[in-house]
């Protein structure tokens, strides 16, 4: 029992001993009146405080026209009231509700927060005096030189100038309207940090992400997590943009699309980036052209993609519509279920729907090879219409895995109809090694002509009947003495290995 009522004792000693320590941690608040006195009927009784009345407390400062003070280190004050901390932060309001214990106070009516540049407005603001932190609950606003932003809750840091907002949060500037749904601002820095959907609307385009920042002084954005810059017609998603709005740059990273809807086209790849002022973009790694048609989409793959937007000169009243120009380098792959092509690098231009094969092209059309120094390809509305092939000129159509008919010449125009060579004409030093059928569709022969020029019709990628002119000098081989040093033109090589035969293979290298 001796020892039980030592440690009792000692415990008693140490609790008792500490409550003054507790105590004398809690400030109490300073204040000064006109007229004082003693009101023992308002709510168990109170300090009535009249005239030019002043509180003092934690650095900070409370002026009104009258109030209550409790003996609990708690006061409610009225009208004309200004609380100051420092030499910047001022509060007004109608009423107010100080708490000295938890540095804690609240005020009612007309509530306006004002440091430096930055106000904030409210009906009901709560102040904590000690960490200088500002919020309200029930809808507010903040305005900073040309920014004004308003939410349903909002926190005010004036230790470090930031700004939180939460719920309905929109920030409107002369050049821009910001909605969201959380926001951090910091008035000195001018940047607004976002968490969840945020979009920011411009007469130029709509910005969209749902984490990100944005400096409303230098107005460059960084914008994460499904992002998106819509323009009026085209459209930018990646997983990471970035874009200084007044240099007109923008840089997109990883999942990179860019949809042009005036123009059909959607353009993809690693990295991308964009200048305003010049309208060129450059997309790279795994860089995939799309031009969609009507019945089937042209695909085209290569290391990099330059794309020019050139905007119409001329009037409005005139049908006249934007020009795209692409250029694609090295290692371009092309496919569309009637043409597929190779070749090191390519230029297209959306206004007449010319594409240009350069360095060692090759493009194919179901059984039918075509090769040239330079290869032209016409574009129509469905499909393909027709193409050129430039300097050393060679089209070669499979009979059999053995077998190919082969059309030479120093320039070659083709036609497609029905998604298939229609026909061709061939222009200087025309030369033809074609295999002849029988009507029951048998090889009777192998025909060798060369002549200056020539005209080739097709059917179903078999020769259907050449007109040759100029005095062609033709040989006909019957087909069991064809030799096999007989059935190949100079210059002659069929790369069906390099061909890609679908969408996957265009980013093979």
């Amino acid at each position: 029992m001796k020892k039980s009522f030592k440690i009792f004792f000692a415990l008693f000693i140490l609790l008792t001993c500490s409550i003054p320590a507790i105590a004398q941690s809690t400030k109490e608040i300073d204040f000064t009146a006109d007229r004082m006195k003693y009101d023992r009927e308002y709510k168990g009784g109170a300090q009535r405080l009249i005239g030019n009345v002043v509180f003092k407390h934690e650095g900070s400062t409370i002026t009104c026209d009258s109030a209550y003070k409790f003996s609990n280190n708690t006061l409610e004050a009225y009208d004309h009231i200004v609380i100051r901390k420092g030499d910047s932060l001022t509060i007004t309001g109608n009423t107010l509700k100080y708490d000295g214990n938890t540095k804690q106070a609240v005020l009612e009516g007309n509530v306006v927060c004002v440091e430096k540049d930055m106000t904030l407005t409210s009906n009901v603001l709560t102040f904590d005096v000690s960490k200088s932190i500002a919020s309200y609950y029930g809808g507010g606003t903040i305005v900073s030189k040309n920014n004004t932003l308003t939410s349903k809750n909002g926190y005010y840091y004036s230790t470090t100038k930031d700004v939180a907002f939460r719920y309905n949060v929109k920030l409107v500037n002369p050049e821009y309207i910001m909605v969201g749904d959380t926001l951090k601002y910091n008035t000195l820095t001018k940047t607004t940090h976002f968490v969840g959907p945020t979009t920011i609307t411009s007469k130029k385009n709509v910005l969209y992400c749902e984490r990100g920042w944005y400096n409303t002084l230098s107005e460059k954005s960084h914008l994460n997590k499904n992002a998106s810059i819509v323009s009026e017609n085209s459209t930018l998603t990646a997983d990471s943009i970035y874009y200084d709005r007044k240099a007109g740059y923008g840089r997109a990273m990883s999942n990179v699309a860019i949809k042009d809807t005036a123009q059909h086209i959607v353009i993809e790849g690693d990295l991308g980036q964009h200048y305003e002022v010049t309208g060129i973009s450059i997309v790279s790694g795994r860089a995939l052209f799309t031009q969609i048609m009507k019945d089937d989409s042209l695909l085209l793959s290569a290391d990099t993609l330059h794309i020019f937007q050139k905007k119409n000169d001329k009037l409005k009243n005139e049908k006249a519509r934007d020009t795209t120009i692409l250029k694609a380098y090295h290692h371009v792959r092309i496919f569309k279920k009637d043409l597929q092509g190779v070749c090191d690098s390519l230029t297209y231009y959306s206004a007449d729907s010319v594409m240009t094969m350069y360095k060692s092209p090759l493009a194919w059309s179901a059984e039918t090879q075509l090769m040239a120094e330079e290869i032209k390809i016409y574009k129509g509305a469905k499909s393909i219409k027709n193409f050129e092939l430039l300097r050393n000129a060679l089209v070669i159509s499979k009979v059999d895995s053995l077998k190919f008919n082969q059309i030479k010449g120093k320039d070659i125009k083709g036609y497609f109809i029905n998604d298939t060579i229609h026909n061709i004409d061939v222009v200087g030093s025309a030369q033809a090694l074609y295999y002849m059928k029988n009507d029951k569709k048998k090889l009777i022969g192998l025909n060798k002509t060369d002549c200056s020029s020539m005209h080739v019709y097709f059917n179903k990628g078999d020769v259907k009947r050449v007109v040759f002119k100029t005095k062609p000098e033709s040989t006909l081989f019957p087909i069991k003495e064809v030799n096999p040093e007989e059935q190949h033109l100079k210059g002659f090589a069929w790369h069906d290995r390099k061909r890609p035969k679908s969408k996957a293979e265009l980013l093979r290298h």
